[in-house]
């Protein structure tokens, strides 16, 4: 083989793989749920954090953990353990580019959210002070301020039971559709575990109705496409 054309099939191996390294690299950056159990506690809503955000045993109690993160690079500290954090072992939602950090939240008062990282085994827990950096959205604000903003997914693994329309927030009504392949999903309204939703299908066809986006048991079938 010609050494020039095998210097030039080297160059491009070598481009071909820093291109997908860097894919890579950005695509582990940002942090979404796209299956129903990969949110590991589901709570009462989410508190959307700036960083540095301190964690503490109490409202206005002691610190236990310190969360520094940085949207240009990606990187997540957790100060007072003095280790490097991945954005899955924190956040439910990391989205680097939009500057938008969630963490979830199990219990909400004196202006305090009480949140979780989202792990697997041992999750810290703790109070975050609700102020100008930090917000706590229940369900219905989450996907009505949220969800209106930038729209809604199916999780891939919601049953075909549950991806029924209905004409009112209620199961005993009747069906005015089922989510096959859906585009695009914009909510209306939100009332309890239902969401009023228009959806455009893969085949651009329109439909509209009342979705059941939560479960009984708490688990969530849909959520915000960041």
């Amino acid at each position: 083989m010609d050494l020039v054309l095998t210097k030039n099939i080297i160059k491009i191996a070598i481009l071909l793989f820093i291109t997908c390294t860097n894919l890579l690299i950005s695509a582990d950056a940002d942090v979404l749920p796209y299956y129903i159990n990969s949110l590991r506690r589901y709570g009462i809503g989410y508190t959307q954090v700036q960083s540095p955000v301190n964690i503490r045993n109490a409202p206005n109690g002691d610190i236990i953990e310190t969360l520094n993160f940085d949207f240009k690079t990606g990187e997540t500290t957790c100060l007072v353990n003095n280790k490097r954090c991945s954005q899955d072992e924190v956040f439910s939602v990391f989205k680097q580019e939009k500057k938008l950090a969630f963490l979830t939240t199990m219990d909400e008062g004196q202006n305090h959210s009480y949140v979780c990282f989202n792990q697997t085994e041992a999750p810290i827990c703790g109070w975050v002070e609700e102020n100008s950096n930090n917000k706590f959205y229940g369900w219905v604000d989450f996907f009505e301020y949220w969800g209106k903003k930038y729209g809604i997914y199916l999780f891939k693994d919601v049953q075909k039971t549950d991806r029924f329309l209905y004409s009112a927030p209620v199961k005993q009504t009747n069906t005015t559709g089922v989510l096959e392949f859906p585009k695009y999903i914009a909510p209306w309204l939100v009332r309890g575990n239902w969401v009023l939703v228009k959806v455009h299908d893969f085949n651009n066809q329109m439909k509209t109705g009342w979705l059941n986006f939560r479960g009984n048991d708490g688990k969530l079938r849909v959520f915000v496409k960041f």
